[in-house]
C-alpha cells in the first residue's frame, strides 16, 4: 500500500489538517487535494448513498469518507490495493472521534497534532 498523504477537508475542499508520507513537493500536494472537490462534485448523486467512496485521476486515487460536515480523505497510488486503501480509511475514521468530539472543523482545529500523530500511527 503506498499512502500518499491523508487528509481532512470541509465540503467546500479547504484542508484542514494534512499529512503526506511520500517526497513530494508541496505545490504537488496542494493541486491533489485543490483537485479533490472538483472531481467528487461529479459524483455527487453517488456519493449520498455510499459508506466509502473513491474517485481516480490518471495519477492517483482518492478514497474517501464523508463524516459529519468534513470529508477523510486517504490519497493512494492507483497501484494501490483498494481493500487495504478502504482498511486504512475505516481505522482512521475509527480514532477520529477519540480525539474529536463533536467532529467539527473547530474541534480539529484545537487537536491537529493528536490527529496527525494518530495518522502516523495508523500508517505505521
Amino acid at each position: 500500500m503506498v499512502v500518499l498523504a491523508l487528509a481532512l477537508c470541509t465540503k467546500a475542499g479547504r484542508s484542514l489538517v494534512s499529512r503526506q508520507y511520500v517526497g513530494m513537493s508541496r505545490m504537488r500536494i496542494e493541486g491533489i487535494l485543490a483537485a479533490f472537490p472538483k472531481l467528487i462534485s461529479n459524483d455527487a448523486e453517488g456519493s449520498k448513498s455510499r459508506q466509502h467512496t473513491f474517485v481516480e485521476t490518471d495519477t492517483v486515487r482518492y478514497v474517501y469518507q464523508p463524516i459529519e460536515s468534513l470529508y477523510l480523505l486517504v490519497v493512494t497510488t492507483k497501484g494501490s490495493n483498494i481493500i487495504q486503501d478502504l482498511e486504512t480509511l475505516r481505522l482512521i475514521s475509527k480514532v477520529l472521534p477519540d480525539y474529536c468530539q463533536p467532529i467539527s472543523e473547530e474541534a480539529v482545529s484545537e487537536h491537529v497534532f493528536e490527529l496527525v500523530f494518530a495518522f502516523d500511527e495508523v500508517i505505521t
